[in-house]
C-alpha cells in the first residue's frame, strides 16, 4: 500500500509541478503585461505634458525670447506633484529646470540617458538619481526639433505603487490554483490505480509469483491496456513453458547423443554444444586446450572455415539450406564432419565417430577379396576335376572315383566356407536377433566330442573335460555348441597328432564364467598371436589350406563370444601348446 501511495503521490507532484510551473509563467508574463500597460499610461501621460510645455513655448515665443522662466506658470495647468520640467537645448546646456534655480550652472545634459534615447527614438526614458537634485526620478525626454523638454516625476511611493500590478489577478490566480489541485488530485488517484495494478502485476511477474487472477483492471484505457498486457503475458508464458520443454528435450537428446554437436551464432560463437562435441575435438586435433570457439581456425578445419567464407552472409534460396561435410582421419580414428548453414548465418557442426564405420567397411572390402580368393580355389579344384572327368571319359573306374571324391571334398569345404560367412555376416548384422537361454556348458562339451568322435581319434586327440557339471551360462546355445566346436576343430586341425586338449572353468569377474580351452601341441607362434582372431588369417598358409580349414573358425569364436559381452584372448601355454582364455555370462 505504502508503494501505491508512494506512486499516486510521485504522479501527482509530476503533474502538480507541471502546472506550478505553467502558473508561474502565466503570473511572469501577466506581471510584464501590466506593468508595461502601466508604464505606456505614464509614459502617454507624461508624452502630454511634454507636448504642452512644448505649446507653450511656441505660443509665447519663447525660443525666441528666451524667457523659460515663465514655464513656471504651466504647473498651475498640470495638478502633478512633484513634477519637474526641464528645456535642454540641442548642444545639452540647460535652458530651463523647474527643480533648480540656478539652471544656467548646470551640467551638459546632452549625455543624459534618457536625452540620448530621445534622439533617435519617439521618446526616451530612466530611473535614476538626479545628480542636481539628489532624488531619484522617474524621467520623460523628447526631442522638438530645436529643443529637448524633459518631464520628471518623483520616483516615490506614489509612482511605485502606480506601476505596481493589482492583487485581484493574485487572487484569481490561487483560486484556479487550488481548483486544479483537486482536480489533479482526483485524476492522478484514478489514473494511479490502474498504472499501480500494472506495477503490481510486473513486480509479481519478476518475483516468478505469475498472474493474479484477482487483479480487476478499470473500465477505461488503461485498464483496457493492463488487461491486454496480462493476456499477451499469459500466452506468453504458455509458449516459454512450451519452449522451455522443448529445450530440456532438446538438452537431453543432444546430451545422449554419440555424436558431437554445437551450434554458433553469427559471430561464430557457441550457443549450445554437448560433450561429445569437445572430446571429439580434442582428438580430432590433439590439443586439450583448443575450445570449441576457435576450432574453426584449426587448419584441419578449413573447409568449414572455406565454407563459412563463402556462404555466409549471401541470400540462399527460400526452402535451400546449404551444407558441406568432409571427413577427417587422426591417429587411425576417422571422424565426418558436416555443417549446416541456417538463413540467419548461424550455423551447427555434427562430429560423427566414424571409425568403426570405416574400419567394418575396409574389413568388408578386404573381407570380399579375401571371399573371392577363397572360393576360386575349391571352385577351380571341383571345375579341373569335373572337366577331367568329362574329357576323359575311358579313364578306369579307381581314377574316376578318386576324381570324384576330390571334387567333393572341395565341395564340401565350399559348403563350410559359406556357411561360415554366413554365421558371421548373422553376427554382424543381426546379432540381437540371436536368442538367449540358459545353456548347460558340459552337455555341451560332450555334445561336440560326439560330432567330431572320428576326426578326434583319428588324430589320437585326448580330450578332457574339467568343467563343473551343472555350470551354466546365459546364452544362445547355438552360437556355444559354435565356439567349443570351432576350437576342437581348431586343435584337431592344426595342434597336430596325439596331443591333450583340456577344458576347465577358471575363477572370473562376478557374473561371468570363465573357462580356458588348451592344447599341449605346436602351438602359435607369439608373433601371429595377436592376428589369429582376423578372418582368413591363417599361420602358415600352405599349411593350413592343405588341411582343409577356412581361415573363419577363430573368427566365428571371438564374434560370437564378443556379441554375449564376454571376453577372449590366447597366449602360449607353459610347458608347450595353446590356451584360449574366454569369458560367457553366468
Amino acid at each position: 500500500m505504502t508503494g501505491r501511495e508512494s506512486f499516486r503521490r510521485r504522479l501527482f507532484l509530476y503533474y502538480f509541478s507541471i502546472f506550478i510551473l505553467f502558473t508561474a509563467v502565466i503570473m511572469v508574463f501577466q506581471y510584464h503585461r501590466e506593468k508595461n500597460i502601466r508604464i505606456a499610461a505614464l509614459n502617454s501621460r507624461m508624452n502630454d505634458m511634454a507636448g504642452l510645455v512644448d505649446n507653450y513655448i511656441n505660443v509665447n515665443s519663447l525660443t525666441k525670447n528666451g524667457n523659460y522662466i515663465l514655464i513656471d506658470s504651466v504647473f498651475r495647468l498640470i495638478p502633478v506633484p512633484d513634477l519637474r520640467i526641464t528645456v535642454i537645448a540641442i548642444d545639452g546646456s540647460v535652458l530651463y529646470d523647474s527643480s533648480v534655480e540656478d539652471w544656467n550652472r548646470m551640467e551638459n545634459h546632452l549625455k543624459r540617458p534618457e536625452v540620448g534615447k530621445s534622439l533617435f527614438s519617439p521618446f526616451g526614458t530612466a530611473i535614476r538619481r538626479s545628480a542636481s537634485t539628489g532624488k531619484d526620478y522617474y524621467y520623460f525626454s523628447r526631442y522638438f526639433n530645436t529643443y529637448y523638454v524633459r518631464v520628471a516625476e518623483e520616483y516615490n511611493i506614489n509612482i511605485k505603487g502606480f506601476l505596481k500590478r493589482e492583487k485581484i489577478f493574485l487572487v484569481f490566480i490561487t483560486v484556479v490554483f487550488v481548483a486544479i489541485w483537486a482536480l489533479l488530485a482526483l485524476v492522478t488517484r484514478r489514473m494511479g490505480e490502474s498504472i499501480t495494478m500494472l506495477r503490481d502485476f510486473a513486480a509479481r511477474v519478476r518475483r516468478g509469483e505469475g498472474n493474479d487472477p484477482g487483479i480487476v483492471f478499470p473500465k477505461n484505457e488503461i485498464g483496457e491496456t493492463g488487461k491486454e498486457i496480462v493476456r499477451i503475458y499469459n500466452n506468453l508464458a504458455r509458449n516459454t513453458a512450451e519452449l522451455t520443454l522443448q529445450k530440456e528435450k532438446l538438452f537431453r537428446h543432444l546430451h545422449v547423443l554419440n555424436e558431437g554437436v554445437a551450434f554458433f551464432s553469427p559471430e561464430r560463437k557457441v550457443t549450445l554444444s554437448n560433450n561429445h562435441f569437445l572430446v571429439f575435438l580434442n582428438a580430432i586435433t590433439g590439443e586439450h586446450s583448443i575450445e570449441a570457439e576457435g576450432f574453426i581456425e584449426h587448419p584441419l578445419f578449413a573447409g568449414v572455415r572455406s565454407f563459412l567464407d563463402r556462404h555466409q552472409g549471401s541470400p540462399g534460396r527460400q526452402g535451400d539450406i546449404p551444407s558441406t561435410d568432409f571427413h577427417i582421419e587422426k591417429s587411425g580414428r576417422f571422424f565426418g564432419v558436416k555443417c549446416i548453414l541456417f538463413h540467419d548465418s548461424s550455423f551447427e557442426i555434427v562430429l560423427t565417430d566414424i571409425t568403426r564405420t570405416e574400419q567394418t567397411k575396409a574389413m568388408r572390402q578386404q573381407m570380399t577379396s579375401n571371399i573371392a580368393h577363397e572360393l576360386k580355389t575349391p571352385i577351380a579344384s571341383v571345375r579341373g576335376y569335373l572337366e577331367t572327368l568329362m574329357v576323359n571319359r575311358d579313364l578306369d573306374e579307381d581314377k574316376k572315383q578318386y576324381f570324384l571324391e576330390k571334387a567333393l571334398a572341395q565341395s564340401i569345404r565350399l559348403t563350410e566356407l559359406i556357411n561360415d560367412i554366413v554365421t558371421l555376416n548373422k553376427l554382424d548384422e543381426t546379432g540381437s536377433s540371436f536368442p538367449f537361454e540358459t545353456v548347460d556348458v558340459a552337455s555341451v562339451i560332450r555334445e561336440v566330442h560326439d560330432n567330431l568322435i572320428t576326426a578326434i581319434n583319428k588324430k589320437g586327440i585326448s580330450i578332457d573335460i574339467a568343467v563343473e557339471e551343472g555350470l551354466t551360462v546365459t546364452a544362445n546355445r547355438s552360437l556355444v555348441v559354435s565356439v567349443f566346436q570351432n576350437l576342437v576343430e581348431n586343435a584337431v586341425t592344426y595342434a597336430g597328432d596325439n596331443v591333450t586338449v583340456t577344458i576347465r572353468n577358471l575363477p572370473g569377474e562376478a557374473g561371468y564364467h570363465t573357462f580356458s580351452f588348451a592344447d599341449n601341441g605346436v602351438g602359435i607362434p607369439e608373433e601371429h598371436q595377436a592376428r589369429i582372431f582376423e578372418r582368413f588369417y591363417r599361420v602358415d598358409d600352405g599349411r593350413s589350406r592343405k588341411s582343409g580349414g577356412t581361415g573363419l573358425g577363430l573368427a566365428i569364436v571371438k564374434n560370437a563370444i564378443l556379441l554375449h559381452k564376454g571376453e577372449i584372448s590366447v597366449r602360449t601355454r607353459t610347458g608347450g601348446g595353446t590356451e584360449f582364455i574366454f569369458s560367457l555370462p553366468a
